[in-house]
């Protein structure tokens, strides 16, 4: 988020610099786009989201004339919030602000996201490191996970000095549990530790994890993580959409057509919109999957950007009860398990919201054909058996209400959010934010990837 909003000011000042003409004094793309066109801007915002929203804000703020164009029924694109028939507010996108702190070498003292939320009066908790990580079932294994754990970073860190960069945090993994010889027990720990730490938060698997990218771009702490507690995400984004205005929902972009001139988009419904500059917001698996056709098409050095940043698959299931039937107050659950990365990473929303609510994270690549196959009654049993396990002694009702997200077969993200895939180059981030003939700008929200402010978890 940082980056974004570091190259929408940046954006927007250049923008407002070159609006000393008319648009009528422009070269049109053709004769007929003008005759046909049904809505004329300077700057066209495809994507509602919050970088589309902000985007506007900054625009309206210089006096420019802006229209966004948004495919959902509503705004926000992935942080959405929903409050449950019991009135549990389920956050089914994204979830914390990941550092309240700026970076120097950016510029900012404090994340623009966090100023956005002080600005709006916003209600927020931090979850910190005390908060985190009991571990299920409890034994003397798992004590020494967290010194394990930084020996590894230690090893990847002397290990990628000279190795290819193309290999993998599990690659490295399998190379450190055999050098540690450890035992199976302490493996489970270790490996259900990493799904913790790393896995959970790039919502991949070690395996498709780049190490040395991984290190090097993720290396600085931004201070507490922050979550809202009692409104949901969707609060920032409806502060947001309620300052700006000229919001088009419905509106699925299926074609933009460029010079060096001008830009045309069409949508899906045959409507045609002309404008000077478009700032593309949109989801990074919606480029990958090539929804929306360029005329020309994007040349290759983005179009390989595209391709090699990693596009994960996050999910949660939320489980609901009346009351809560555990008695730990600590912030998340990890099971120690030999497949740690299904039912092993558990989040205690009673501890935030004072709501009874357990939550589920499923990612990596094969989640969407497990969730899809599997009815939701067996999936249901199969996460109470789990707790079971982490719980023995317990009585665990069933949950009053279940809600299971699909942002994979969402048509307008295709999964969740990005991560630093082994295929990555160092510098592809840059390449992905670079305007294409200073008429296609994007503000993609994957450009977390230079400072991890927000992501959806």
């Amino acid at each position: 988020m940082h980056a974004q909003i570091v190259y929408l000011l940046a954006f927007c000042a250049v923008v407002y610099g070159n609006f000393h003409h008319s648009i009528a004094d422009t070269n049109n793309l053709s004769r007929q786009t003008k005759a046909n066109a049904n809505y004329s801007v300077q700057v066209l915002i495809i994507g509602a989201g919050l970088s589309g929203l902000e985007a506007a804000r900054l625009l309206q703020q210089k006096g420019v004339k802006y229209m966004i164009l948004e495919a959902r029924n509503r705004s926000g694109g992935r942080v959405w919030s929903y409050r449950s028939q019991s009135g549990h507010m389920l956050d089914i996108g994204a979830t914390w602000i990941h550092g309240i702190h700026g970076s120097i070498p950016g510029g900012l003292l404090s994340n623009p996201l966090w100023d956005l939320v002080q600005e709006a009066k916003l209600s927020t908790r931090p979850t910190e490191f005390e908060d985190i990580l009991q571990i299920y079932p409890p034994n003397e294994v798992v004590s020494n996970t967290d010194r394990l754990f930084n020996q590894y970073m230690s090893f990847i860190r002397e290990e990628t000095r000279t190795n290819s960069s193309k290999l993998s945090l599990g690659y490295y993994a399998n190379r450190f549990v055999t050098q540690m010889k450890l035992n199976n027990k302490e493996q489970n720990a270790f490996y259900s530790y990493l799904n913790h730490l790393i896995e959970s938060n790039e919502g991949a698997e070690l395996n498709d994890i780049g190490a040395k990218n991984f290190l090097d771009l993720t290396s600085v702490h931004y201070g507490d993580e922050h979550i809202f507690h009692k409104d949901g995400f969707m609060s920032l984004t409806n502060y947001l959409s309620n300052k700006v205005s000229h919001i088009h929902l419905n509106q699925i972009v299926s074609k933009i057509t460029y010079n060096n001139q001008s830009v045309e988009v069409r949508t899906r419904d045959g409507q045609l919109y002309h404008a000077e500059y478009v700032l593309l917001t949109v989801p990074l698996g919606v480029l990958k999957r090539k929804q929306i056709e360029f005329s020309p098409s994007l040349p290759k050095w983005k179009l390989d950007a595209i391709d090699r940043i990693g596009y994960n698959i996050f999910e949660k299931v939320f489980l609901l009860w009346d009351r809560a039937w555990w008695n730990s107050t600590e912030f998340y659950f990890t099971r120690v398990s030999s497949n740690p990365t299904r039912m092993s990473y558990w989040v205690n929303a009673n501890k935030w919201n004072d709501k009874p609510a357990l939550i589920c994270f499923f990612f990596g690549k094969s989640t969407p054909t497990y969730l899809a196959i599997q009815n939701r009654s067996i999936l249901v049993a199969e996460l109470q058996q789990t707790l079971q396990e982490m719980f023995p002694g317990f009585v665990i009702p069933p949950p009053s209400e279940v809600h299971v997200t699909n942002w994979y077969e969402d048509p307008f993200s295709f999964g969740s959010y990005s991560y630093i895939s082994t295929e990555q180059n160092y510098d592809d981030p840059i390449y992905l934010s670079e305007p294409v003939h200073d008429r296609i700008l994007f503000a993609v929200h994957e450009e977390k990837l230079f400072v991890c402010f927000m992501f959806m978890n």
